[in-house]
Order: structure tokens, then C-alpha cells, then sequence
């Protein structure tokens, strides 16, 4: 699949900050915070990319998702407006294998980018409590405790403990940990 970008002279490196966790555990709200609070920042929700009636991943859905992905990473990446995009990601079941598609095609391009993956975490009483104030049935959000709660522990990225933080201070962490990372 073909995407127009235009790629541009930098002044400084640019920053892909991948924040991943569980179902529900605040990964989109601490995006939007990363976004109100700081300049040059785009923001792309996986999310996003696979809005489809009916949802399934197929093989047909799998690379039309990696492309979508691919697209507006390589988008924002590319814009001499943006200096940091934030990618908010789940990587259990099918998902991580199209992050690893697409991060892949990424490190093809023409374009300097340092990456900074953080796993975000709760407790689990409080997993559940975001999940149900986000709308998630209890059937949507026992299978996500299941099949989510724990599978980030094995994984060797930053973690931050979202439990008793504020989105906004947990947005902090993450900028002082990209930055950091330069």
C-alpha cells in the first residue's frame, strides 16, 4: 500500500513513544495528556486502524491494519511539525505481530527515530474499575483481565504503575522517560 509523506530536514531526533499495557488499563487517556500537554506531538490509537463491522482478524484484515499503522506512523514521522508521536498498542493474541510488521517497514524508511516502549500497569481491582467506567461489559472485561492482566509481565520495557497516579503525572513520567532515552 502506498502513503504520501513528505519527508523533511530535522533538528533534532524524533521520538516514537509506544506505550502498551492491558485492556483498559489507561493507555489512550494518558496519550490525550501527553497531546494537551506537550507541543510538536501527534498521537495514533491502534485502535483506530481496525474500526470494522464485523471485526476479525483475518489475513486480509491483518495487512490492511499494518498498513493503516504503517501509514500514520510514517505520516507524523515525517512532518517537520511533530517531534514525538505517540503509539498507543496492545501486543497479546494477533497484535504483536503486526506491530513487528510494522516497526519493520518503519526502520526502512528514510527517517530518524529513537523509540521508547513503556508497558503501563494497575492493580488489578483498579483494571476493572477503568474498564467498567469506559463502558466495557463484565463479560468484555473478565476476558480482558484473563487475557491481558498479566501477559505484560514478561516483557523487559519500562513499567509505570498507574494505580495511584493521576493520567497527567503518568504522561509526565513517560515524556521524562522518551527524553531520557534520546
Amino acid at each position: 500500500m502506498a502513503c504520501s509523506a513528505t519527508v523533511c530536514e530535522e533538528d533534532e531526533m524524533k521520538q516514537l513513544i509506544v506505550i502498551i499495557g492491558s485492556n483498559g488499563v489507561g493507555k489512550t487517556t494518558t496519550a490525550e495528556k501527553i497531546v494537551e500537554q506537550y507541543e510538536n506531538v501527534a498521537y495514533v490509537d491502534s485502535d483506530w486502524c481496525r474500526v470494522m463491522n464485523p471485526f476479525a482478524f483475518t489475513e486480509a484484515t491483518k495487512v490492511t491494519i499494518a498498513d493503516n499503522i504503517y501509514c500514520l506512523l510514517r505520516n507524523y514521522l515525517s512532518c517537520s511539525d511533530v517531534n514525538k508521536v505517540v503509539f498507543t498498542h496492545t501486543w497479546h493474541g494477533e497484535r504483536k505481530a503486526i506491530y513487528e510488521k510494522v516497526m519493520e517497514k518503519l526502520k526502512n524508511e528514510p527517517i530518524e527515530f529513537k523509540i521508547t516502549i513503556v508497558i503501563l500497569k494497575c492493580s488489578k481491582d483498579e483494571n476493572i474499575k477503568r474498564a467498567i467506567q469506559d463502558g466495557r461489559d463484565e463479560i468484555r472485561t473478565k476476558r480482558g483481565i484473563e487475557k491481558t492482566f498479566s501477559f505484560y509481565d514478561n516483557f523487559d520495557y519500562p513499567c509505570i504503575d498507574t494505580t495511584n497516579m493521576t493520567p497527567t503525572a503518568v504522561a509526565q513520567q513517560i515524556v521524562d522517560l522518551a527524553d531520557s532515552n534520546v
